[in-house]
């Protein structure tokens, strides 16, 4: 699994989505490095992280989680998951909830939307029969971003980057566990602080979705985001995130610093080779 660990203090995990890599929270992860230790990492089918190329299930993503926490020996952390991530993050806090401090959904949901899983898997078949996979990127930033927001890039002249070098068949695994994941019935069984993030103007997880969560973890938190899509910048939000984990932050970060500095191989850019393996690691 590759992943990269910035900063130092109370561990806080970032988990992204569909497609994404560790550069989605290339916005974030300066603000929380100041304060905290950030593990952010690829999931399996998409970015750099390495696996056998069989498909797998939701299952076995929450391991992957749970595995590198255990191999960087965190045994407890914040996590923060955004659409898929959030997803992952919530089951992670149904089966772990010993080894989280507070829990963050940004743009979650309880089941997969059915038009957006229909379009999704759509284009990722699309890319399996010979189309060039970075539109599954275009077409899914279609969804994740507002008419606002492609206005004011067309006003200016620009365009939004898309990802490179996008692997169907490993994205097309993604979508199959992301099609399985269903946390309705188990969300009241969630014990971890949370706060549910959403924005309002979201058309590829509705906002009732969201409402959906908060409604049933008890004493959730909530932040709902006017005029905000799918993608909401994280400085609508960070302010909020924050708060949240130092309200909960119940493991001093001296105590992490030094089990850190006790694991001198893991550092930063570092790449298990197997997910969930104990593997050489990389600089």
């Amino acid at each position: 699994m590759y992943y990269e660990d910035e900063g130092e203090g109370t561990p806080v995990v970032l988990i992204t989505g569909f497609s994404g890599d560790t550069t989605f929270f290339k916005q974030l992860i300066p603000e929380v490095a100041s304060k905290h230790r950030v593990i952010v990492f690829d999931n399996r089918g998409a970015g750099q992280t390495e696996y056998s190329g069989e498909a797998f299930g939701w299952q076995d993503m929450v391991d992957d989680v749970l595995a590198l926490l255990d191999r960087l020996r965190l045994f407890r952390v914040h996590m923060l998951g955004w659409s898929m991530g959030g997803h992952i993050a919530q089951e992670f806090a149904i089966q772990h909830p010993e080894r989280l401090m507070s829990l963050t959904l940004v743009s979650a949901y309880p089941y997969r939307p059915a038009r957006s899983s229909y379009f999704m898997n759509g284009i990722v078949d699309c890319a399996l029969r010979g189309g060039d996979p970075e539109y599954i990127n275009m077409m899914t930033n279609a969804f994740c971003f507002t008419e606002d927001f492609f206005a004011g890039l067309e006003a200016k002249g620009k365009v939004l980057r898309s990802l490179k070098g996008l692997d169907p068949k490993g994205l097309k695994h993604q979508m199959q566990s992301l099609d399985g994941f269903d946390t309705r019935g188990k969300l009241e069984s969630v014990s971890v602080p949370t706060l549910s993030i959403h924005g309002l103007s979201d058309i590829m997880v509705e906002p009732k979705l969201g409402d959906y969560i908060s409604d049933r973890i008890p004493g959730c938190r909530v932040l709902r985001i006017p005029d905000a899509g799918h993608i909401i910048k994280p400085a609508l939000y960070q302010k909020e995130f924050l708060e949240h984990v130092a309200s909960h932050d119940v493991q001093r970060a001296s105590l992490q610093a030094g089990r850190r500095r006790s694991n001198p191989a893991f550092g930063k850019y570092s790449v298990c080779a197997s997910v969930g393996q104990s593997n050489t690691n990389k600089r």
